[in-house]
């Protein structure tokens, strides 16, 4: 049995702690006892700091709030390094910022230690039941080490890189995918109860056509279903598009969906208290459009519908096309990108011809011309504004298709769009 170290014993970190117990020997430290005495109840032992705790393990696990929480914890009075060796292995979970973690493993490596960096993505249900996706990155020797303790966390366990950082980087374009599916797609859907659609019948069209996305297929079914899909935190979905549209930054990377979405979110944050869920972003929508999600059919109309749907397509190709031009940017591997997007929240029914076509270089060929796709866009663009509805990010898609219909032609595939992201 190898002897773990768990740093961080929140909502996800104790959910991934537990798994360790009774399959290794696991010390955990955290700052709320409560905390620590559940899993010390479960089996696991305490230790007084990190000094101690780095000294009596192995492998040292962190999971915390943000990367300057991880750097006190590591470097600061009683840290992490004070009871570090050569040949330790320290494992990084946290949602952090990439150059600040690979900052962080140069800095271990005087010590002889080695890191890795092995950030979560699926939300704390799917960390409970060992079904949390695990992107990790790091050397070879520090992967070989570390990948059957990932394991025994979870059956999606991927490796991205050997580079340091690009677990988080990859995890940053995932959240910032699912955050722009999430509030277009329920503009888009406050459109269509405002106009007198039901929500039964919108969620269904979507899910049964090329508009399906991770947000219609879990949270959309959840409000159908009258029950949560999520109990993230709003504040630290925030805190991740910030470090996203800081990455783009640094590459130089146009991300308007990402930005739209992370300013909605902000509004809701602000208005609703510190204390908001990522599910929440339902009532911002209901406030901002004027109209409640759930509701019956009131009125049938297939050719809203379709605008609808189709509406929801472009920006979905929209949202994948803006977050992984800043991860090629970044230095993420296109393959890789493909292999591990498309199994949690940056799934949508286009993003697997987009990171297909991604993958080898070539522009995806989608069953829609851009003319067709500016006629949806303005239709509801001018029914948001006769019925008073929000209409935010859908136009910020319409301004990138019409944008994409003067350098290639109304006729040209909606799959240029997402080769116009990485020549921009």
């Amino acid at each position: 049995m190898v002897k773990i170290g768990y740093v961080g014993l929140g909502a996800m970190g104790g959910s991934l702690a537990r798994h360790l117990i009774g399959k290794h020997e696991l010390r955990v430290l955290d700052r709320n006892p409560a905390a620590i005495d559940k899993l010390r109840q479960a089996g696991a032992q305490s230790s007084a700091d990190g000094a101690e705790l780095a000294r009596d393990c192995d492998i040292i696990f962190l999971c915390l709030p943000r990367s300057v929480d991880v750097r006190e914890a590591i470097f600061g009075r009683r840290g992490l390094a004070e009871g570090l060796a050569p040949g330790k292995l320290v494992i990084d979970q946290t949602s952090g910022v990439p150059a600040q973690t690979a900052a962080i493993a140069a800095e271990l490596a005087e010590y002889g230690v080695m890191m890795l960096d092995a950030p979560v993505s699926g939300g704390i249900p799917a960390a409970q039941a060992g079904k949390v996706t695990i992107i990790a990155s790091g050397p070879d020797p520090g992967w070989n080490r570390a990948e059957p303790i990932l394991r025994s966390m979870s059956d999606k366990v991927f490796r991205c890189s050997d580079r340091v950082g690009d677990g988080q980087a990859l995890k940053l374009v995932n959240n910032a995918i699912g955050a722009g599916y999430r509030m277009a797609t329920l503009e888009l859907v406050a459109l269509g109860r405002k106009a007198g659609l039901g929500l039964v019948e919108l969620v269904a069209a979507l899910n049964a056509g090329p508009g399906a996305n991770f947000t219609s297929r879990n949270m959309l079914v959840g409000l159908v279903e009258n029950r949560s899909t999520t109990d993230f935190a709003l504040a630290l979905m925030i805190k991740d598009l910030n470090e996203a549209l800081a990455l783009g930054a640094s590459t130089s990377a146009a991300m308007p969906i990402t930005q739209g979405a992370r300013s909605l979110m902000q509004i809701g944050l602000n208005l609703l208290g510190r204390d908001a869920k990522l599910d929440d972003v339902i009532a911002l929508t209901e406030k901002l459009s004027d109209v409640p999600l759930r509701g019956s059919e009131e009125r049938r109309s297939a050719a809203l519908l379709a605008q609808i749907e189709l509406a929801t397509v472009v920006c979905n190709v929209v949202a994948v096309s803006e977050c992984v031009a800043m991860g090629r940017r970044f230095g993420l591997s296109p393959a890789e990108m493909a292999r591990i997007l498309n199994i949690g929240s940056a799934w949508s029914t286009v993003s697997e011809a987009l990171l297909a076509g991604l993958a080898s270089d070539t522009v995806p060929e989608l069953p829609w011309c851009l003319a067709d796709a500016e006629a949806a866009l303005v239709g509801l663009e001018v029914k948001a504004a006769a019925l008073g509805t929000a209409f935010l990010l859908p136009a910020v898609a319409l301004n990138i298709v019409q944008e994409a219909i003067r350098q290639h032609g109304g006729s040209a595939s909606l799959g240029c769009i997402t080769f116009g992201f990485e020549a921009a």
